[in-house]
């Protein structure tokens, strides 16, 4: 076997280039896939299922709120963090079912994303793995496409504890920022926040 084939034998296979012209390898093509599959299960459908009560709820007062009628927060649909991105989607989308759910399926694309930066801890095909099974999990992908707090309070978490994790390895003062914002996210969000922060600390 030539000198350069048995290099490529030995290469770990998602390293292994699948065109040099495009710069792909394995792992940018099933995260490619994993992206699309993660779109369509959380987009595809959306607005057909009906609101249940908590979601009637949600989508009232951000009705009220995108009217101009105001918002008063009540700790009997948690953080107000929802309420203002479901009215900013009313404003850019217009009011539906569909448009009220954006918000949520949004920031669940970006939860399942972000387990992307975790590959130092978990390894590469580690947050392959978990990236599957968050865009396949039934629990996931249900809140995922609900009018709820669960995709924001989920987004914070997983950026609180991947700040956590640079700060205690660099001490660089950005992952400071990336805390706080997290910390705002979740507080905003939900009373889990008090509970979480407890244990991170």
């Amino acid at each position: 076997m030539a000198t350069a084939d048995l290099q490529l034998h030995r290469t770990r296979f998602l390293d292994r280039p699948l065109a040099d012209w495009l710069a792909l390898n394995w792992e940018k093509v099933l995260y490619a896939a994993l992206f699309v599959a993660l779109l369509l299960t959380r987009f595809y459908d959306l607005g057909t299922r009906a609101m249940s009560h908590d979601e009637s709820l949600h989508t009232y007062y951000s009705w009220q709120l995108f009217q101009g009628r105001g918002f008063e927060h009540t700790p009997l649909m948690h953080g107000p963090l929802q309420f203002h991105l479901i009215a900013l989607s009313y404003f850019i989308f217009g009011d539906s079912d569909f448009t009220a759910r954006i918000p949520a399926v949004l920031t669940s694309i970006a939860f399942v994303g972000m387990l992307w930066v975790f590959r130092d801890w978990i390894g590469r095909t580690g947050a392959l793995i978990a990236t599957a099974l968050a865009i396949i999990s039934p629990f996931l992908l249900y809140y995922a496409r609900y009018t709820r707090e669960d995709p924001y309070a989920l987004l914070a978490v997983v950026l609180t504890v991947w700040a956590i994790f640079r700060y205690m390895g660099s001490r660089e003062k950005k992952w400071l920022y990336l805390l706080t914002f997290g910390t705002f996210l979740h507080y905003s969000t939900k009373e889990t926040s008090f509970m979480y922060h407890s244990i991170f600390i």
